[in-house]
């Protein structure tokens, strides 16, 4: 007899979700649904029509974990549509607080695991102690590049609004020493209490598409060149079997070639460092698990590029092309891909006389929401949390606006 199991709220991850799984007599997962329930917001509705300095600005509010990738994308879709190409020291800045964001949020990611994986009270309040140490000294570098450590306003159309000093560039550069011996400690930790772990071997595995464009950044002439051409987005009540489950979710469907896809680490160490087996060990390399050992090995990858970045800076370079006032035809659709720590964060804008005619965002929680669901399947419901929480979802960047039938009923809350 299938029975249904609902795990309303899912805990420990950004934003509110919920779990509709079908299950046999046995408690295995037939079917599972994973979806938002954050109420909507408007976003994209309330930046349609505004002056287009105002798109990074109120965009980076969709969230405050993830803002930095948020105000990054929507300043490329612009400067995309716009034709505008930023200084070569404004894209290395950029570049740079992206980095420091995510050197700050996967240790975050750590943190909220740390019961499914540490048992033992003193390791877990180490771990804590270290990765409180580590967001504290990646938020130092997003406030010196982004002007603030949360919704940096440094980040603008055209590049950056200002360079670093020599005297910042030089704390950087201690801090980025300061931040390494916490890391490689952390990261071996965390990898050996998954790898421990007591988790169904094959736990989370599911045929989707992976996808990634960049290692570190995001490449928007990879995603226009490899996923794009395939994008469509239809509505939670059209993907989701259950009417119930469809009407209740908050975030549209995307897909690539028709199928929903996952993005994240676990997509870009595959797609470009070879991941596999022999870092995941006896857990399958397509599973939960992996994501979650993914994650921990992206911190000294995105340590690395952030040396890297901050040794290229010139102090003395120009950060800013400025862009027209007035500038745009509304109909260059301008289309940029960010690698945010949770995956593939996507920013769609139409400019017109320097406002904003149609934009949308294809955020990374928003690729990932349903794909979690289909992880779900095949092993017991108690596990099921576990698969949400290796995808770390940011679920409030899902949620943006309402669909309404002719008579002005709400169909289903989505952000297309």
């Amino acid at each position: 007899m299938s029975q249904t199991v609902v795990v309303s709220p899912t805990t420990r991850h950004e934003g509110h979700s919920k779990l509709v799984l079908q299950v046999d007599d046995n408690g295995i997962v037939t079917q599972g649904n994973y979806l938002s329930t954050t109420p909507v917001r408007g976003f994209e509705k309330f930046i349609t029509g505004r002056p287009m300095e105002f798109a990074p600005v109120a965009s980076s509010r969709f969230c405050g974990i993830c803002p930095i990738t948020h105000a990054s994308a929507s300043a490329e879709s612009i400067e995309r549509a716009l034709g505008i190409i930023p200084p070569k020291d404004g894209v290395v800045l950029r570049q740079l607080c992206n980095i420091g964001s995510r050197l700050h949020s996967h240790p975050l990611h750590q943190l909220l695991v740390l019961p499914d994986y540490v048992k033992n009270p003193d390791e877990a309040l180490a771990a804590t102690v270290r990765i409180q140490k580590m967001r504290k000294i990646a938020q130092m570098i997003i406030d010196y590049t982004g002007g603030e450590a949360i919704h940096a306003p440094n980040i603008r159309i055209g590049g950056m609004q200002k360079n670093l000093s020599e005297v910042a560039k030089r704390k950087i550069i201690e801090a980025l020493k300061e931040y390494e011996p916490l890391m490689k400690e952390q990261v071996a930790f965390m990898i050996n209490a998954f790898q421990k772990s007591d988790a169904p071997k094959t736990l989370g595995v599911h045929d989707r598409e992976l996808m990634a464009t960049d290692l570190n950044y995001g490449n928007s002439d990879v995603f226009e060149s490899e996923y794009f051409y395939r994008f469509s987005e239809i509505t939670p009540k059209s993907y989701y079997p259950v009417e119930e489950v469809g009407m209740d979710a908050c975030g549209t469907v995307p897909l690539v070639g028709g199928k929903t896809v996952e993005g994240g680490p676990k997509a870009r160490l595959t797609k470009f460092k070879g991941f596999g087996k022999k870092e995941c060990g006896d857990f399958d390399p397509k599973g939960a698990m992996a994501i979650n050992i993914a994650r921990a090995l992206e911190i000294p990858y995105a340590y690395d590029r952030a040396v890297e970045l901050i040794t290229q800076l010139n102090t003395n370079g120009a950060t800013l092309t400025k862009p027209p006032e007035s500038g745009g035809d509304g109909v260059k659709l301008g289309v940029a891909a960010n690698e945010a720590p949770r995956g593939v964060n996507v920013h769609c804008a139409k400019v017109k006389d320097g406002k904003i005619a149609y934009y949308n965002c294809l955020v990374a929680t928003t690729w990932n929401i349903p794909t979690v669901g289909n992880a779900c399947e095949g092993q017991h419901y108690k596990w099921a949390e576990y698969v949400v929480r290796a995808y770390d979802p940011c679920v409030s960047c899902s949620t943006h606006m309402i669909v309404i039938d002719e008579e002005g009923k709400v169909v289903t809350e989505a952000n297309i």
